[in-house]
C-alpha cells in the first residue's frame, strides 16, 4: 500500500511538475473567457458548457458528500455493485484524459503556432481548460468522495493514487511555444517534456491502473461470496 506520510510531499512535487507545463501554456490566456463567449458548438457557447459543467459538478459532489459514511458490513453482491460504480468514475476519467491528451492536444497545436499569432487562444486549448479540466475534477474527486463514503476501507492508504488520478491529466495541454517546432533543447523545454511524461505515466500506472486492478480484486472477492459479509 502507499503510505500517506508521503502525501504532502507528493502533492508539492505533482504541482511543481504541473507548473513546468502551465507556465508556457498559461502565459497568454487573458482572452480565454472572451473567446469562450464567442466560440460555439451547435449554437451553444463554450462559456455556457463550462457553467453547466460547474453546476453539475457541484450538484453531484453535494449528493456524494451527503451520503452517510458506511462502515457496516454489506453483502458481497452490494460490494460488487459499489466497486462497479467506482470503476465507472475512473473509466470516465480515462475517456476524458485520452480525448484531451490523445486528440485535442495534437489537434491544432503544431500548425496553429506556425501560421497564427502565438498570443491567440488555441481552440483545443480552450476546450481542454474549460471542458476537460472540470471533467477531470468531476470524475477524480467524484471517485474519491464515493470511495470515502461507500468504500472507506478501500480508500485507506490510497489517497495518493486518487490525487494522481485527479490532477495528473492537467498536464495534457498543447505546448504554446512555437519554438518547440524547432526542437529546441533548453532547460525549460527539457523540464516541460520530463514533467509531461512523468505525469502521463504516473496517471496511467498509479492513478488508473493501480486503482482499477485493486478494485477488480475486490470485485472478484465479492463475486466469490455474493451473500456473505464484506
Amino acid at each position: 500500500m502507499l503510505s500517506n506520510k508521503w502525501l504532502p510531499l507528493s502533492f508539492v512535487v505533482l504541482f511543481a511538475m504541473l507548473g513546468a507545463i502551465w507556465i508556457p501554456s498559461f502565459s497568454n490566456l487573458g482572452g480565454l473567457f472572451a473567446y469562450a463567449e464567442v466560440a460555439q458548438y451547435q449554437g451553444v457557447s463554450l462559456s455556457a458548457f463550462f457553467q453547466a459543467e460547474l453546476i453539475i459538478l457541484l450538484v453531484v459532489w453535494s449528493v456524494l458528500i451527503s451520503y452517510s459514511k458506511d462502515k457496516d458490513a454489506i453483502c458481497g453482491d452490494m460490494y460488487v455493485r459499489r466497486h462497479l460504480i467506482f470503476i465507472v468514475f475512473i473509466v470516465g476519467q480515462v475517456f476524458v484524459g485520452f480525448f484531451a491528451g490523445g486528440f485535442l492536444v495534437h489537434q491544432d497545436a503544431s500548425w496553429y503556432q506556425i501560421v497564427r499569432d502565438s498570443n491567440e487562444i488555441m481552440p483545443a486549448q480552450a476546450v481542454i481548460l474549460l471542458i476537460c479540466y472540470p471533467m477531470y475534477l468531476f470524475f477524480g474527486v467524484g471517485a474519491f468522495l464515493y470511495a470515502k463514503k461507500r468504500l472507506p476501507e478501500f480508500l485507506l492508504n490510497r489517497e495518493m493514487a486518487f490525487m494522481v488520478l485527479t490532477f495528473a491529466p492537467f498536464a495534457f495541454l498543447p505546448y504554446h511555444d512555437a519554438g518547440m517546432v524547432e526542437l529546441k533543447t533548453d532547460i525549460m523545454e527539457l523540464a516541460y517534456l520530463a514533467a509531461y511524461w512523468v505525469l502521463s505515466i504516473a496517471w496511467l500506472v498509479l492513478g488508473v491502473g493501480y486503482l482499477i486492478i485493486n478494485s477488480a480484486k475486490e470485485i472478484l472477492k465479492g463475486l466469490s461470496d455474493p451473500y456473505g459479509d464484506m
